[in-house]
Parts: C-alpha cells; structure tokens; sequence
C-alpha cells in the first residue's frame, strides 16, 4: 500500500483517534473483535452498513480505524467501503475488510477500493491484533507529521508576509526618495502603481488568453514602485533641470533603466525571485516602445515583458496629467489623445484598447490623486 502524505497538511492541532468501529452482522464476530480491542481502544459496534455510516457520519473525528466485513445484508462491506470513499474519508480513517473468502478476485476488488488490509476468517487473535495497533499507529504517524508539516508552512508563511512586507516598505521608501529628489509631491509611485493594477487588470478581463493571473498582478504593481530607482544616480542639475535637456543630458538621463538594475541587484536579497524578476523588467524596460524605438535596448512588439509595458503607460499618463519642473500638466483628454495617437511613443494595441476600455476608471482615480 502507499501511503500519501498531503503537501498541505490540514490546519488546527492534531487530535488523538482512539475509537475502533467494528461492522460484522454477526453478534459473535463483534463479540470476539471487541474482547481483542476493549482494553486499549473505545469500542462501536454496527450490525449492518447502515449503521456503520450513521456512526461514520457522527464520529468521524474520533474514529482510528474500521473492521468491516464484507458479506452484510442491507448494505454490503464494499457499499460501505464505496460511501468511505466518496465521502474522502480513507486518509484518515483506515478501513480492513473481514471476509471468508479467501480468492484473489475478491483480494484484488479490496485494494482497489482502498482497503488497508484483509482479515480472514477465522480469527487469528494475535494476528488481528498485531494488523489492527500497527495500522493505527502507522496513521496516527502520518497525522501528526502532517500536523507537524502544517505548523512548519505556518510559520514559514508567516515569516514570508513579513519578508513581503518589509520588503514593500523598503522598496517604496526607496522610491520615494527618488520623487523626493525629483521635487514631486511624493504620490508618482502610488499613482503609478493605481494606473498600473487598472490597466492589468482590464487586460486580464479583455485578453483572457495571455493568461495574466491576479497573483502576478500583483507582482507587477509592487514592482512598479520602481520603475525610476535609477534616477537616484542622475545628477541634480539633470534631474532637475526645468528646460529641455541636451542631448548629452539625455543620454545621461536614459542610463536611470539601467542603472536602476544595478541598484535593484543589490536589494535582490528582500525580494523573491519572481518579484524581482518583475522589478529588473520594469526598472530597465520601461521606457521601451512597441515599434523597437525605446531605450535602453531597443525592444519591440512581444519583446518587452508584459511588466514593462504596463507599466510605461501607467507612467507615461501620469508624467502628463502631472505637473513637473520642466512642465504644466496636460488635462486628461489631452493626454489620452496623445498616448493614442503615439505622440508618446507607439504603445501595444493591446494595451491601448484596454486604456480605451478603461478611460473613465483611469480618469476617476486620476481625479482622485490618491
């Protein structure tokens, strides 16, 4: 037999099993199964299936395992066996069958069903005996290292939250003291991170064949906090330049992508690897364009991560309704107009029927400045 330990182990304290539910039509049977068992175990008895299930059904908890004889009127031992079955019940409550019949046919349909093991009759005490307490305490083995298991992942998920949590809480003060530096008011990476789960999770509902999973939304809005990491290593008097940059500025100005990513390797340890897989794909791909004409690699169409390409139009729209050193905000249909219309860049079609699709939800939370 093989036994399956569950990955998840159940949740709640282990509880001691430590009742034998013997079923046999004969009074006899029952007798002599009791006498073997009574001293060590509590005893319930049913003469027929039927009441084996109602016994099942209200002892459950406290059932260790079940002597079941298979020759029964009302309901025979593999009708009982089949209901165990259906109920889910045979990892936890092992179930040896009695039988007179000693064939192979009638060996083969027990294990097949899931019986533990076959007694037969006649009763050989010690035997009996020795099957029964070993089974039992093979099972109860295997619910406490299940309740052991379950304290275990407990505890490491406990641990995960707060890794998670710490890690958020760094990473967004990291990025907001790259707004700090770049004189914003301190909200771009929250108002970022709002446009970024809008548009996810319009092109999860509208493009339901990619396959983006809330779970990873989630990890693509944490790491747009940052997108502009890199901006840390950008000289004020480029940062904060109120007119148009030259062009050796802006040369300057694009290594943030990169640089960025050699900020994030060394923050690599409080983030887990698909978190900060998102992170580097945001950090060094957000300004990259469907039509290969971004920086700082010159990505195209499905090249750019789906991170990536979420993100830079969350920080594109927000760049324009927003006011900066170098500039007066656009007014919101303004800068819808321009995004649609590539002024801004060529952004995937994709994404952009998802901004047409949700421009009033982008809007709302615009307005709302959160």
């Amino acid at each position: 037999m093989v036994f399956y330990i569950r990955k998840f182990a159940r949740l709640g304290a282990y509880k001691m099993r430590n009742t034998i539910l013997i079923v046999d039509d004969e009074e006899l049977n029952r007798e002599l199964l009791r006498q073997m068992f009574e001293e060590d175990y509590d005893i319930l008895t049913a003469n027929d299936g039927k009441e084996a299930i109602r016994y099942l059904e209200k002892n459950k908890n406290e059932i260790a395992i079940i002597l079941l004889d298979i020759v029964m009127p009302v309901l025979n031992g593999f009708q009982v066996l089949q209901v165990i079955n259906n109920k889910k019940l045979l990892d936890k409550i092992p179930v040896i069958l009695i039988t007179a019949q000693d064939d192979e046919q009638t060996e083969f349909q027990c294990y097949q069903m899931g019986a533990t093991a076959i007694i037969n009759k006649p009763f050989v005490a010690q035997t009996v005996r020795k099957r029964v307490i070993s089974t039992i305490e093979l099972y109860r083995n295997i619910d406490e290292m299940e309740g052991t298991i379950s304290e275990q992942d407990e505890k490491l998920e406990e641990q995960e939250k707060k890794l998670n949590a710490f890690s958020d809480t760094l990473l967004e003060a990291v990025s907001n003291i790259v707004e700090f530096r770049n004189l914003e008011s301190g909200t771009h990476v929250k108002r970022v991170k709002g446009f970024t789960r809008i548009f996810a999770n319009t092109y999860k509902k509208l493009y339901p064949q990619e396959g983006l999973t809330d779970e990873q939304i989630e990890v693509i809005v944490r790491a747009a906090s940052l997108h502009d990491l890199g901006k840390i290593a950008i000289p004020d008097n480029i940062l904060l330049k109120p007119g148009r940059l030259t062009d050796e500025e802006r040369e300057v100005m694009m290594t943030h992508t990169t640089k960025g990513c050699e900020i994030l390797n060394m923050l690599s340890d409080v983030q887990e690897q698909e978190q900060f897989k998102a992170s580097y794909e945001v950090c060094r791909y957000h300004h990259e364009r469907y039509d290969g004409k971004g920086y700082p690699d010159g990505l195209k169409a499905d090249e750019i991560p789906i991170s990536a390409r979420l993100v830079s139009i969350a920080d594109v729209y927000d760049a324009l309704v927003s006011e900066r050193v170098y500039k007066k905000p656009f007014d919101k249909q303004t800068a819808y107009t321009m995004i649609m219309e590539g002024q801004c860049g060529i952004f995937d079609p994709k994404i952009l029927s998802c901004f047409e699709y949700c421009k009033k939800e982008i809007e709302e939370f615009a307005d709302s400045r959160i």
